[in-house]
């Protein structure tokens, strides 16, 4: 049997306060690893870390400790960590960035705007969309650039039922045909049904990893 390669790793991961060890930490000895096919929720009351993890493993915030891994060649989106806005910023129409994009992302996208009930909407502004569609056009987004790891934050915020669960299908789809690995925060029982492991954090620190039946 081949042994499964590890799509992302967190290994003892730690970061401080802008003032330095002494202002304490704001995560420390995060360690976790994400095979491919996988999803991986992270659960905790707020200010737990879990965000402050997702932006680390992204690349976005500095890690004072240990060590964030991507595996050699595979491709990193992230969705959720920065303003929505900021991300679309540069998209005037879910429409013009179907004909900017190469044959297989369009047709991704094209995909994802069905299933997120975004296509009869793909000619209109997208910072005119109201703010949960806006969320639900980066997620089509970010999975149209076809990644091998994405990680978001508030997945389903502010969306409403049956918004929230077409973005957890979508991606769950993703992860068991495509071999995608996810990392996301998890706020609702939702988002921890789709999860195959939840990393429980706590006050930074990892207190619990448990693999879901």
């Amino acid at each position: 049997m081949t042994e499964q390669r590890p799509a992302l790793q967190l290994c003892h991961v730690g970061r401080t306060e802008a003032g330095g060890i002494e202002s304490g930490f704001v995560i420390e000895n995060v360690n976790f690893t994400c095979e491919a096919g996988t999803w991986t929720a992270l659960a905790g009351p707020a200010a737990a870390g879990k965000t402050s993890v997702l932006r680390c493993a992204a690349g976005l915030d500095p890690v004072t400790a240990g060590e964030v891994r991507l595996a050699a060649g595979l491709r990193l989106a992230h969705v959720g960590l920065r303003p929505v806005t900021e991300q679309l910023a540069t998209i005037g129409t879910l429409g013009s960035a179907l004909g900017q994009l190469a044959a297989g992302e369009a047709e991704m996208l094209h995909g994802a705007l069905h299933r997120l009930d975004l296509w009869e909407e793909r000619d209109t502004p997208v910072l005119g969309l109201t703010e949960s569609r806006q969320r639900a056009a980066a997620v089509a987004i970010a999975v149209a650039d076809a990644p091998d790891v994405l990680l978001a934050d508030d997945l389903t915020s502010g969306l409403p039922p049956a918004g929230a669960a077409a973005v957890l299908d979508l991606l769950r789809d993703l992860v068991d045909r495509q071999g995608l690995c996810v990392v996301s925060s998890a706020a609702d029982l939702a988002s921890l049904e789709r999860a195959d492991a939840v990393v429980l954090l706590a006050d930074g620190r990892v207190v619990e990893t448990r693999v879901m039946p």
